[in-house]
């Protein structure tokens, strides 16, 4: 006897919930202790967020009748990506526009020094035109974006591979 096929939507919207306070939660983390780069709250935050779409798919084959197929994990890993990386990009437009617009002049005042350090032969105008185009790779819009499409990657390989383990074959 065939079962219907269990909505993805209610678990897309927990745990992607779930990945967007995790993703936010390392951010503030972050800038209250005043951190650029944490490789505990990295390795931390990676864990969370496989164990978030891990359970989230787990939920999904549970209300499925313990049913679940590699297409339906990747669905649901994606689902849960889109809708925790949608929800991180807009709370990162405000942090970076409105709360640590000082995080992207930093940036890029070590993006400078790293440049002119590294490459001494470079003239100022080469230096400057180069400055110029990595600006438009920093910005709040771009962080978004970034976190976006950073969301689905992580999304898909971890879905991808949680579904290879956990499909049912009935």
């Amino acid at each position: 006897m065939e079962h219907e096929t269990a909505p993805i939507k209610p678990i897309a919207y927990t745990y992607g919930l779930y990945s967007a306070l995790i993703s936010i939660a390392v951010l503030i983390i972050m800038y209250v202790a005043n951190l650029d780069k944490s490789w505990i709250l990295s390795g931390a935050s990676f864990v969370l967020g496989v164990l978030v779409l891990v359970y989230g798919i787990k939920a999904y084959k549970h209300s499925n009748a313990n049913s679940l197929t590699l297409g339906q994990a990747i669905k649901v890993g994606l689902a849960i990506a889109v809708v925790g990386g949608l929800i991180t990009a807009i709370y990162s437009y405000v942090h970076y526009e409105f709360i640590y617009p000082e995080f992207i002049e930093m940036q890029k005042e070590t993006a400078y020094q790293q440049m002119t350090e590294q490459n001494p032969e470079m003239t100022q105008a080469q230096v400057d035109q180069a400055m110029e185009i990595s600006g438009m790779f920093m910005n709040p819009g771009f962080f978004s974006l970034m976190s976006i499409i950073g969301s689905l990657v992580f999304g898909l390989i971890v879905s991808l591979i949680a579904g290879l383990v956990m499909k049912s074959d009935n």
